[in-house]
Protein backbone atom coordinates (compact mmCIF):
# COMPACT_ATOMS: atom_id res chain seq x y z
CA UNK A 1 0.00 0.00 0.00
CA UNK A 2 1.34 3.39 -1.00
CA UNK A 3 -0.69 6.60 -0.63
CA UNK A 4 -0.08 10.28 -1.19
CA UNK A 5 -1.68 12.29 1.61
CA UNK A 6 -2.36 16.00 0.98
CA UNK A 7 -3.71 18.35 3.63
CA UNK A 8 -4.78 21.87 2.66
CA UNK A 9 -5.03 24.85 4.99
CA UNK A 10 -6.14 28.41 4.28
CA UNK A 11 -4.19 31.15 6.05
CA UNK A 12 -5.38 34.71 6.32
CA UNK A 13 -2.91 37.17 4.92
CA UNK A 14 -2.87 40.83 5.88
CA UNK A 15 -1.34 41.88 2.58
CA UNK A 16 -2.30 40.15 -0.64
CA UNK A 17 -5.27 38.16 0.65
CA UNK A 18 -5.46 34.51 1.61
CA UNK A 19 -2.54 32.11 1.38
CA UNK A 20 -2.79 28.36 1.05
CA UNK A 21 -0.64 25.73 2.73
CA UNK A 22 -0.29 22.20 1.44
CA UNK A 23 1.24 19.49 3.61
CA UNK A 24 2.19 16.37 1.66
CA UNK A 25 3.50 13.02 2.80
CA UNK A 26 3.66 9.47 1.59
CA UNK A 27 2.02 6.82 3.70
CA UNK A 28 3.11 3.21 3.32
CA UNK A 29 3.65 0.02 5.27
CA UNK A 30 7.15 -0.37 3.76
CA UNK A 31 10.36 0.94 5.32
CA UNK A 32 11.30 3.29 2.48
CA UNK A 33 14.30 4.75 4.32
CA UNK A 34 15.83 1.25 4.48
CA UNK A 35 14.82 0.52 0.88
CA UNK A 36 16.63 3.60 -0.48
CA UNK A 37 19.65 3.31 1.85
CA UNK A 38 22.81 3.78 -0.20
CA UNK A 39 21.00 5.37 -3.16
CA UNK A 40 21.48 9.07 -4.00
CA UNK A 41 18.74 11.36 -2.68
CA UNK A 42 17.41 12.47 -6.06
CA UNK A 43 15.01 15.25 -6.95
CA UNK A 44 11.47 14.09 -7.60
CA UNK A 45 10.01 17.55 -8.14
CA UNK A 46 11.61 20.56 -9.80
CA UNK A 47 9.72 23.23 -11.68
CA UNK A 48 9.17 26.94 -12.14
CA UNK A 49 5.57 27.92 -11.53
CA UNK A 50 3.68 29.42 -14.44
CA UNK A 51 1.43 31.30 -11.98
CA UNK A 52 4.04 32.85 -9.68
CA UNK A 53 7.66 33.91 -9.92
CA UNK A 54 8.76 30.92 -7.88
CA UNK A 55 10.78 27.76 -8.38
CA UNK A 56 10.14 24.63 -6.35
CA UNK A 57 12.26 21.56 -5.86
CA UNK A 58 11.87 18.57 -3.60
CA UNK A 59 14.19 15.65 -2.85
CA UNK A 60 12.88 12.14 -2.40
CA UNK A 61 13.75 12.05 1.34
CA UNK A 62 11.88 15.32 1.97
CA UNK A 63 8.85 13.97 0.13
CA UNK A 64 8.90 10.72 2.13
CA UNK A 65 9.21 12.55 5.48
CA UNK A 66 6.58 15.12 4.59
CA UNK A 67 6.85 18.57 3.09
CA UNK A 68 4.99 21.85 3.51
CA UNK A 69 4.38 24.38 0.75
CA UNK A 70 2.78 27.82 0.76
CA UNK A 71 1.11 29.22 -2.35
CA UNK A 72 -0.79 32.42 -2.97
CA UNK A 73 -3.48 31.51 -5.51
CA UNK A 74 -5.88 28.71 -6.33
CA UNK A 75 -4.22 28.28 -9.74
CA UNK A 76 -0.84 27.84 -8.09
CA UNK A 77 -2.41 25.36 -5.63
CA UNK A 78 -3.80 23.28 -8.50
CA UNK A 79 -0.45 23.37 -10.28
CA UNK A 80 1.37 22.28 -7.11
CA UNK A 81 -1.01 19.38 -6.48
CA UNK A 82 -0.57 18.17 -10.06
CA UNK A 83 3.21 18.30 -9.65
CA UNK A 84 3.01 16.46 -6.32
CA UNK A 85 0.98 13.72 -8.03
CA UNK A 86 3.72 13.48 -10.67
CA UNK A 87 6.39 13.30 -7.93
CA UNK A 88 4.38 10.55 -6.22
CA UNK A 89 4.30 8.59 -9.48
CA UNK A 90 8.08 9.09 -9.77
CA UNK A 91 8.67 7.74 -6.25
CA UNK A 92 6.35 4.80 -6.91
CA UNK A 93 8.38 3.97 -10.02
CA UNK A 94 11.66 4.30 -8.07
CA UNK A 95 10.32 1.84 -5.49
CA UNK A 96 9.37 -0.64 -8.23
CA UNK A 97 12.82 -0.39 -9.78
CA UNK A 98 14.72 -0.84 -6.51
CA UNK A 99 12.52 -3.78 -5.49
CA UNK A 100 12.95 -5.58 -8.83
CA UNK A 101 16.73 -5.41 -9.25
CA UNK A 102 18.23 -8.82 -9.98
CA UNK A 103 15.09 -9.91 -11.81
CA UNK A 104 14.10 -9.92 -15.45
CA UNK A 105 11.38 -7.52 -16.49
CA UNK A 106 9.39 -7.29 -19.70
CA UNK A 107 8.27 -3.95 -21.03
CA UNK A 108 5.48 -3.83 -23.58
CA UNK A 109 5.48 -0.98 -26.05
Amino acid sequence: MLKLILRRNVKSGLIGGKKFEVHSRIETDKDLAALFKGYPDELVLAYKSIWADRSLSLKRSEFLRGAKFTVTSLNELIELEERLQSAFDQVRRMIEIVETFQTDIALEL
